[in-house]
């Protein structure tokens, strides 16, 4: 557990200072001269935001109020040899310090697009940004809860001694498929990935973006399975799921060649103003 707890320090040590030399990385980046890569519409949003918010407030609704799957555990505990010999290779017991360590890595990936695209973007994009990276992430949070709810899977400590005592009683022991940590970051890090290489694609960064973003996801997957917390297939599906989300919803912004200057709504965010614009 100390090792993790220095390792973590480390690396919140190093984002710190990185985030305080922010005035030289945002120098290397000519922030009034870009070419404007995706676009906001009043159809495409009600379609996509709205849907987002309808399966992740689904989800919501039938874990908070209708408590589907929670369950305290009876006892009744499939046998071993039911479970895939791949599957078998990674199971573990019940470790706190890495599922301790998996929360806060993921709410730094959360936090980490909002500080780099804050440096590095002109304010005029951030709320295009910012809308399609909550489309995502509501996407990935809906659709990776949905599945947990449809499919029952015994997580891999249980069978082990250790298992924590609140999943036991309210059900989160057999949410083991698909992982929702490893979802969202890879989430975070298709979108962080593909929207930087969008706009700036002769940058050098993208490259060390990318590398990074996907990483620390990695990292993320490696220990949950080494937490006991889920098997090799409950982290592919999750890093599958959180890929695709994350880069398919900003592909769909793209704007296209004929119509970026002559039709279409745009929202940009103004020193002290919120500007809409529609061209016919």
């Amino acid at each position: 557990m100390k090792k993790l707890f220095v390792c973590f320090t480390i690396f919140i040590s190093i984002l710190a200072n990185c985030l305080a030399d922010s005035a030289s990385i945002s120098e290397s980046f000519d922030l009034t001269d870009y070419q404007k890569t995706f676009y906001l519409t009043p159809f495409r949003e009600a379609v996509i935001l709205g849907g987002g918010v309808a399966l992740s407030g689904t989800a919501l609704v039938l874990d908070k109020i209708v408590k589907v799957k929670n369950d305290e555990y009876d006892g009744d505990l499939k046998a071993k040899s039911t479970i895939p010999n791949f599957d078998q290779l990674f199971m573990n017991p019940y470790s706190k310090g890495l599922d301790v360590t998996c929360d806060l890595t993921r709410i730094a990936m959360l936090a980490a697009p909002v500080a780099l695209f804050g440096l590095t973007t002109d304010k005029t994009e951030w709320l295009t940004i910012g809308t399609m990276y909550a489309e995502s992430l509501l996407w990935t949070y809906g659709s990776t809860e949905l599945l947990k709810m449809a499919v029952n899977r015994t997580r891999p400590y249980m069978y082990y001694s250790g298992a924590p005592e609140d999943d036991r009683k309210n059900g989160d022991w057999k949410n083991s498929f698909p992982s929702g940590h490893t979802s969202i970051c890879f989430t975070t890090a298709a979108f962080t990935s593909y929207v930087f290489s969008q706009y700036y694609p002769e940058s050098g960064w993208k490259w060390g973006v990318t590398g990074i973003s996907f990483g620390l996801a990695g990292t993320v997957a490696a220990l949950r399975m080494a937490g006991g917390c889920h098997y090799f297939t409950d982290v592919f599906t999750g890093a599958l799921i959180g890929t695709v989300s994350g880069f398919i919803i900003p592909w769909i912004h793209t704007r296209a060649p004929a119509a970026k200057k002559t039709r279409g709504f745009d929202a940009q965010v103004a020193p002290g103003a919120l500007v809409f614009t529609y061209r016919k």
